[in-house]
């Protein structure tokens, strides 16, 4: 398509990157713009959930969830993977399906009734993706309160995920009061870091989250 054109000039031909207002073209500004076409324009028609308390991979995380784009065996098998069974390998009590391997799987219900129970908003009952990672509590909250309560439910998901992930590819043991601890730990870390106008306080995180479900 090139081969014919000629430059009248280098004063006044430029090359022009429309996607940028600048006409600019760079690399972090498509990776902008593919995540947000990636997490927005979502297909199977669920609600495309947003939380800027945490990183972008999380969000993706949790779209890949609710669209059913994790590759549990399962799913593997829907994609016609050979594989030698779909049992949970972390339980083997049921199929592995998305909603099993992060909710009702024994190891990853453990790691949610602990996460309940820390931020005491009692116990641990939502059986389903979306009330899992919705962000409503048992408790009267304020707009940024849900959101924070968010972010925390959305990094236990992905912990649950990673944690799956070390102990079937890199044989890594599953210790339930660590995985607790790395979420407490990462979630104090990337919403304190993102958040405005709070100071999360560590001795409080770690004793008595809830009254940040109040916080405006």
């Amino acid at each position: 398509m090139l081969n014919s054109y000629q430059r009248s000039g280098k004063d006044f031909d430029e090359w022009r990157w429309n996607l940028s207002s600048n006409g600019r073209f760079t690399t972090k500004k498509l990776q902008q713009i593919i995540e947000e076409k990636f997490l927005v324009e979502g297909r199977g028609g669920c609600e495309t959930l947003r939380n800027n308390l945490i990183p972008k991979k999380v969000e993706i995380f949790i779209w890949r969830v609710l669209h059913k784009r994790l590759p549990t065996l399962v799913e593997l098998d829907k994609r016609g993977v050979d594989l030698h069974s779909v049992r949970c390998p972390m339980c083997d009590n049921d199929v592995e399906t998305i909603e099993h391997s992060l909710i009702f799987c024994n190891l990853a219900f453990e790691i949610w009734t602990r996460v309940y129970k820390w931020w005491g908003v009692g116990p641990y009952t939502n059986l389903s993706l979306a009330e899992s990672f919705g962000g409503n509590t048992n408790a009267t909250t304020t707009v940024i309160g849900s959101k924070i309560w968010q972010a925390v439910t959305w990094t236990c998901g992905y912990m649950v995920w990673k944690n799956r992930n070390n102990k079937i590819f890199r044989n890594k043991v599953w210790c339930s009061p660590i995985v607790v601890n790395e979420i407490q730990i990462i979630s104090f870390d990337w919403i304190s870091r993102r958040i405005k106008g709070i100071h999360l306080d560590w001795h409080t995180w770690l004793d008595n989250p809830s009254v940040y479900l109040c916080a405006k």
